[in-house]
């Protein structure tokens, strides 16, 4: 009998260190597996950082069609198209649509109101917005080069004219009257929100090459628009910005 309690214990105690030896083996297998899942995490962290990386060392603002860049040094490219909507009687390209719509119901909630006075325009209509503005000018003194030179303060050569892209709107009163208005103090808080930049502030005129426009709006898009608020940039500014910093701009 004491021999077969003896063989017993020992029957117990193999037992007790197989149990022993298979969970230190399954302890080792977990650890291994969580430190390969940890590093899995690590090489596909590591992996979308290089991309994203790699995605702002390439990126240049001209890919991005809603920061497309029209002024006086800058034509609108050839190949430049637009997907036409109705704002009235007047015509905005569909990107810039759904912002504007947006903006203007916001504001009138607040029983401000919007119309469209100058939404999009081909370069035959801008020939003729230049050429009325010279005119006007003639016909209050001055003369043929003085009036063309006092036109393009405010009105672009055809080609070169933001109004080409369907981006840009003339809003309500055209006149420096309309930055003493509701209407200017409320797009001043909220455009942004809606994607839209007052694209010629006085403070801006040296580099955009216009004077103030307080009644001309562009949209960039809603992160654009917020981070040029924030930088305090005008589009030539941002532009050059994101070239010179390799930068992807805002999170889209």
């Amino acid at each position: 009998m004491k021999r077969n309690g003896e063989e017993q214990r020992e029957v117990e105690r193999d037992g007790i260190s197989a149990i022993l030896i298979f969970l230190a083996i399954l302890l080792c297998l977990l650890v291994n597996w969580f430190s390969y899942l940890d590093t899995q995490r690590h090489l596909q962290s590591a992996a979308q950082t290089d991309a994203q990386v790699e995605q702002r060392v390439n990126f240049r603002p001209e890919d991005d069609l809603l920061l497309v860049l029209v002024n006086s040094r800058n034509p609108l490219p050839e190949d430049w198209t637009i997907t036409p909507r109705m704002v009235g009687d007047e015509v905005v390209d569909i990107r810039a649509y759904e912002g504007l719509i947006a903006m203007f119901d916001a504001a009138a909630e607040e029983n401000i109101w919007f119309w469209v006075v100058s939404g999009y325009r081909s370069p035959g209509q801008q020939e003729i917005v230049l050429d009325r503005a010279i005119k006007n000018n003639e016909t209050a003194g001055m003369t043929e080069k003085e009036a063309q030179e006092d036109a393009l303060r405010t009105v672009a050569q055809p080609g070169y004219s933001e109004h080409h892209t369907g981006f840009a709107v003339d809003l309500n009163d055209v006149t420096d009257d309309f930055e003493e208005s509701d209407a200017y103090r409320w797009l001043s808080r909220h455009a942004a929100e809606y994607g839209f930049i007052q694209r010629y502030k006085p403070e801006k005129s040296a580099v955009t090459g216009i004077d103030r426009e307080s009644w001309h709006y562009r949209y960039v898009g809603k992160a654009h628009a917020k981070e040029m608020e924030r930088l305090d940039f005008c589009l030539e500014e941002y532009v050059e910005y994101l070239k010179d910093n390799a930068y992807s701009g805002p999170d889209f």
